[in-house]
């Protein structure tokens, strides 16, 4: 073997120690959950509420999400450092020329993704304030609350394809302490108990993350997969093994079949000077067995046989197109 193709090999054999390969994974999905933004306006009525670590709630319910899914078996989640990256290295001008749909849906489609799950946290905290009482310091109880939405994005046309809404709620109540101006009833403040805050909210989130992972893995099957138009090269052949120089990253997946093309002639025009594209012809077909983020192995069929360099066209993808 040369230098060339043991180096190709090297770097194939780095790339593949961090690969996902698991073959149950065909069928499954692929998207990323970017984190759910805070729509709630920290607060749950006319009253502003203290003691609610909002910051991260949005980033602790996707994480949620994400375990949901994947533990559901229809959604293999990719990583959202991957999309963080990505957004990073493209052109900024270019990004902001787009919506936030847009812009999902180019990140979307590099990574390879059928859809994208973006969502927003639409009520965190009590129960509807009190209308009226006296001013000062006083106490109630409320059962704690959270709604959220989550929007799956087609990363073909960069649409919404469907919302999902779930509200979930506290079994128990705690303590609220409800402060009101004199002569005021309107403006007030709540303050949550360490109880609502430390266990009840978490309690409400976990219940409206479970609805809305309910909904989405019974969703699945109805996202089309996304088609992507891959060409590559093969980058080493070792008995009916082939390396190819296209992988993850350009949206390779396991059980993926691409034609192996060889250039066999040129072709003349005859009515202009130069040539046309030269032609090619199959030599063989491979099934994708392992992917890495660069690079993928697949073994061909037919009795031809393939060489470094020979051209690689997908044909057929892995996952079954929803009807």
């Amino acid at each position: 073997m040369s230098r060339a193709r043991l180096a190709v090999l090297s770097v194939w054999l780095v790339a593949w120690s961090s690969t996902v390969r698991p073959q149950e994974i065909t069928q499954k999905r692929r998207v990323a959950i970017l984190n759910f933004e805070d729509s709630s306006g920290g607060s749950t009525g006319a009253s502003a509420v203290s003691g609610v670590g909002s910051v991260d709630v949005g980033k602790g319910i996707s994480a949620q999400l994400i375990e949901k899914l994947t533990s559901g078996g229809k959604y293999t989640v990719i990583d959202r450092s991957a999309v963080k990256k990505l957004l990073e290295e493209q052109n900024k001008s270019e990004l902001d020329s787009m919506d936030a749909y847009g812009r999902a849906a180019k990140i979307g489609r590099m990574l390879g993704l059928d859809a994208m799950i973006v969502g927003a946290i639409t009520r965190f905290g009590v129960d509807d304030a009190q209308k009226a009482g006296p001013s000062g310091m006083s106490t109630r109880k409320s059962k704690a609350y959270a709604e959220i939405t989550a929007r799956v994005l087609d990363m073909t046309t960069g649409e919404v394809m469907t919302e999902f809404k779930a509200t979930g709620e506290s079994a128990g109540s705690g303590e609220v302490i409800v402060i009101r101006e004199r002569g005021n009833s309107k403006a007030t403040k709540e303050i949550l108990s360490n109880e609502f805050t430390d266990s009840l909210l978490g309690e409400a989130t976990r219940n409206a993350v479970e609805k809305i992972a309910v909904q989405l893995n019974s969703f699945a099957e109805k996202i089309p997969t996304l088609e992507v138009e891959i060409e590559g090269l093969v980058a080493d052949v070792v008995g009916r093994a082939v390396t190819l120089n296209v992988g993850q990253k350009s949206g390779v997946r396991v059980g993926d079949k691409f034609a192996i093309l060889r250039e066999v002639s040129a072709v003349r025009d005859p009515q202009a000077t130069g040539d046309l594209p030269p032609l090619a012809e199959q030599v063989s077909e491979a099934t994708v067995t392992e992917v890495a983020e660069l690079y993928a192995t697949a073994i061909f069929s037919g009795a031809r046989p393939v060489r470094v360099g020979d051209r690689v066209k997908r044909i057929g993808n892995s996952q079954t197109p929803s009807h």
